[in-house]
């Protein structure tokens, strides 16, 4: 099998390509990228049922593969730039030949990319870091699923200030419940789970808009979404409801959290 490692900032994925080019998923979580590197193939093998000996091809991706050496437990280890990575990984999901690919992970990175080529036009430092630090800060939240749950049960209307609330009627494109300021509300204490929706809404709607402007300037009509973070529900609801005012879809992938691991699979299988 040739297997794909992506170790980011806060997870690590793995991705193995069989024979018929289906795909085995596994993640694990460690602070150290080389104790991440081989708790992730120790979950793989598991996972699938597989001997050391099996992997024939290892490619290591992601901001921690920088700390690993040329060899992983034994296998020859194949750095694959993280751009590039990406670019390949959302263009198979999306089964796409050309795409706009954003990864929201700790940050986020925006990839032009088409066939075997990727760009990278930019990002930004605001990402999923950004969600678990202000949830921590203003709701006592440390960890991604407790999040989730509190940002769908809570109301951005909370925190947010609304169109509606400092206008009597649309402006241009933008109904009266589109989002004014973010966190405009702050005086009329929220609750936790009120943060956290206001903290999700802000962080993918900045995420979207950037992603937006980047796809104008690209002409791109494909904007692919890639990234751990994307598993936050409503995260896809946000970004959902910036087409009814710019008319651009976002595409979320089931495989979404684990693009970049195969991607780097997918540079070495072809």
């Amino acid at each position: 099998m040739i297997v794909g490692i992506d170790i980011g900032g806060t997870t690590t994925k793995i991705v193995g390509l069989g024979e018929a080019r289906e795909r085995i998923c596994a993640t694990v979580k460690a602070n150290d990228p080389v104790a991440s590197a081989a708790g992730a193939i120790g979950k793989f093998l598991s996972v699938a049922n597989k001997k050391m000996s099996d992997i024939t091809r290892l490619a290591v991706t992601g901001v921690g593969s920088t700390a690993l050496g040329d060899d992983v437990l034994g296998i020859a280890a194949e750095h694959v730039e993280e751009f590039q990575a990406i670019g390949l990984g959302g263009l198979d999901l999306a089964e796409a030949t050309r795409a706009l690919v954003v990864s929201v992970g700790t940050g986020t990175a925006i990839v032009q990319a088409e066939g075997r080529m990727a760009r990278h036009l930019g990002g930004s430092g605001v990402g999923g870091g950004t969600i678990l630090g202000l949830s921590k800060a203003l709701s006592g939240i440390t960890d991604f699923d407790t999040l989730a749950l509190a940002a769908s049960r809570g109301d951005v209307k909370g925190v947010d200030l609304t169109i509606g609330e400092i206008s009597k009627r649309a402006v241009g494109t933008m109904t009266r419940d589109v989002t004014a300021s973010n966190f405009g509300k702050m005086a009329d204490n929220p609750s936790g789970d009120d943060f956290a929706a206001g903290i999700v809404n802000m962080v993918f709607q900045t995420v979207g808009m950037l992603a937006y402007f980047a796809a104008r300037a690209e002409r791109d009509d494909t904007i692919v979404v890639v990234g751990n973070t994307m598993q936050i529900p409503s995260a896809r609801d946000v970004l959902d409801k910036l087409y009814p005012i710019f008319g651009v879809r976002f595409l979320v992938p089931q495989l979404a959290s684990y693009a970049t691991a195969l991607g780097a699979a997918l540079y070495l299988s072809e």
